[in-house]
């Protein structure tokens, strides 16, 4: 009869510990974006709130924290703001209001920074999670096309994700005579993607397409269109309308075509 007595009251203090813990669970909720799908190279702003039942929240410390471990900004119960630009590619921003929400800003996003951010808080009321996911579009920052005797060349910055470079002349699909084609990775995780022609130029001989494609979309992200002329080249962007697409500021010539116009390949 004792060991029953001992065991039903250890029952009944379990239930009582559980039934504390989801109360004080359910006293105050964190409320974050499930997921976030951005384009790189530009900010986005991820947003911890909280809300409660009752009154006399007091925040002990808040966080904003990466898949990896790592604190990108956090808050005490002083209400003191802290940063660690160090662990992430991009520039960063925080911000706090005092018992109610966290807010962080990644300016100009990089392919690394993909993935799950966790938001934490503890409190007089408890601890608390919630988790936003930022992913990326297809993107790319510059285009620099340039032309010599040996032919012309495009070099694109800022790719994301991995990209190719394909060349026409007229309708005619000349991928195949490029001489030059080079990656690198850059600070972040995106690409620059670099390619030329081994064909000579020559003054009116028409103009040169080099167009990024972007093989796990299937689609181009942008193009541009080289003109030989008079020894010099007249260089245009063609410039995709799609979402992610990024493009420098061009001279008075430059003009914008949808990419789909183009060319059915």
């Amino acid at each position: 009869m004792t060991k029953m007595k001992l065991f039903t009251e250890r029952t009944v203090i379990l239930w009582l510990c559980v039934a504390v813990a989801l109360t004080t669970a359910e006293l105050v909720k964190l409320n974050t974006v499930d997921s976030l799908i951005v384009p790189c190279h530009q900010s986005v702003t991820l947003q911890c709130s909280i809300s409660t039942s009752q009154e006399g929240l007091s925040v002990t410390h808040m966080a904003w924290v990466r898949q990896d471990g790592k604190c990108l900004c956090d808050v005490n119960e002083t209400g003191v703001t802290g940063t660690h630009p160090g662990n992430t590619p991009s520039v960063m921003e925080c911000s706090y209001t005092p018992q109610t929400q966290l807010t962080l800003t990644l300016l100009q996003v990089q392919p690394l920074e993909q993935g799950k951010y966790l938001c934490k808080l503890r409190s007089n009321k408890g601890v608390k999670m919630s988790t936003t996911t930022v992913k990326l579009q297809e993107c790319y920052r510059t285009v620099q096309p340039s032309i010599s005797d040996e032919g012309p060349t495009c070099t694109f910055t800022g790719v994301y994700p991995d990209g190719k470079v394909h060349w026409f002349q007229g309708p005619n699909n000349v991928t195949g005579e490029s001489k030059i084609n080079t990656k690198q990775v850059e600070d972040g995780g995106s690409l620059t993607v670099t390619s030329s022609l081994k064909r000579k130029t020559v003054s009116g001989e028409g103009s040169y397409n080099c167009s990024l494609w972007i093989p796990s979309t299937g689609a181009y992200l942008t193009s541009s269109l080289v003109v030989p002329e008079h020894g010099e080249a007249r260089v245009n962007v063609l410039n995709a309308s799609g979402a992610g697409a990024i493009g420098p500021m061009w001279k008075p010539w430059v003009f914008l075509v949808p990419l789909s116009t183009l060319f059915l390949v």
